[in-house]
């Protein structure tokens, strides 16, 4: 059964760690990460630590309410957050993260909208000047943090989903994939002459996310053993889109990638259950592998990312002429 007040505040949730954690901390702080540190470094604590009880904050939602609570105190500070502050808000959203993406378990419908809400106001807002955003940053949080007090509320789910099973391949494309991304965001943002979402190619840019997240909603069961090969694919593609400089073709590629790359892992994550394996994946594919692919572009070294890609691209193929033999073999047996 969809609930509107459960995906509204997960699109709050999101809509601040792209609108506010992301490209707004560190536009602030103009990518100086010694000015930041400590938010990735509070990120990573507070998922590692995400599972145990803390006094009375023993149930989810009473950790929810709370470190949202924290997120809310924090904003009030922006953009004139000290390194303090941004470790005690680095430690919410670390926290807040893993709990969010537990609640969501078997509910894709809520996953998709609350996506696409997310990914269609970050792009008309991503112009929105990063030093002016304290309001919004308040209001995000504000709508988070009065959604939550009813996340108890949530119908039950009669069905339950079969979970998907996460192997360590699996769990190294999610980081890959997240590499990219934040590699390839963090270079463009930065170009001076294809930067996508400062053009007027971000109406194109904000279709193509719907239409991205539309297909991977669409087709979550049906290519299901082919949802890694086709995120390599258009990644490769949205790399070569950006040496060749096409920034109408890229404005269309790159965003129906994250948008599809992201469902897919919120999909697999969703089915866990379990806070103490999902902090543990969050840091892995979410602090260190997006931070890595920050690093990598603010270092330019763009060509990591394309090393990357190669190497999906032959573990893809590789898998795929393994399987195929797997499969004859069986067929003559």
């Amino acid at each position: 059964m969809f609930n509107a007040l459960f995906t509204l505040f997960v699109a709050s949730e999101f809509c601040y760690y792209l609108l506010i954690a992301q490209t707004g901390i560190v536009e602030v702080f103009h990518s100086d990460i010694r000015a930041f540190f400590t938010l990735p470094l509070g990120g990573v604590m507070g998922s590692l630590l995400v599972y145990r009880s803390f006094g009375i904050l023993d149930t989810d939602q009473k950790k929810i309410i709370f470190f949202v609570g924290l997120q809310a105190l924090c904003s009030l500070f922006y953009p004139s957050l000290n390194l303090v502050v941004l470790g005690i808000l680095g430690i919410s959203l670390g926290m807040s993260a893993p709990l969010l993406i537990k609640l969501t378990k078997w509910r894709y419908t809520e996953i998709a909208i609350a996506l696409g809400i997310t990914y269609a106001i970050a792009t008309a807002l991503f112009t929105y000047e990063p030093h002016l955003r304290g309001n919004l940053a308040i209001a995000l949080s504000f709508v988070a943090l009065t959604c939550s007090f009813f996340i108890d509320r949530l119908p039950k789910r009669t069905v339950e989903i079969e979970s998907e099973h996460l192997g360590v391949y699996a769990i190294l494309a999610m980081a890959i994939w997240a590499f990219l991304d934040a590699n390839l965001f963090e270079t463009l943002s930065r170009s001076s002459d294809i930067s996508i979402w400062r053009a007027q190619t971000w109406h194109v840019i904000l279709v193509f996310h719907l239409v991205g997240m539309a297909a991977a909603y669409l087709l979550r069961d049906t290519f299901k053993e082919h949802h890694h090969f086709i995120i390599a694919l258009l990644f490769a593609l949205s790399y070569m889109l950006y040496a060749a400089r096409e920034a109408i073709l890229l404005s269309m590629v790159y965003p129906f990638v994250i948008s599809y790359y992201n469902f897919i892992i919120m999909k697999r994550l969703s089915s866990l259950g379990n806070l103490r394996v999902l902090g543990m994946i969050m840091v892995f594919t979410g602090w260190i592998a997006g931070g890595g692919g920050l690093m990598s572009a603010l270092f330019g070294y763009t060509y990591i990312g394309v090393m990357m890609i190669c190497v999906l691209l032959c573990a893809e193929i590789y898998n795929f002429i393994y399987q195929t033999s797997q499969k004859r073999i069986n067929n003559v047996q």
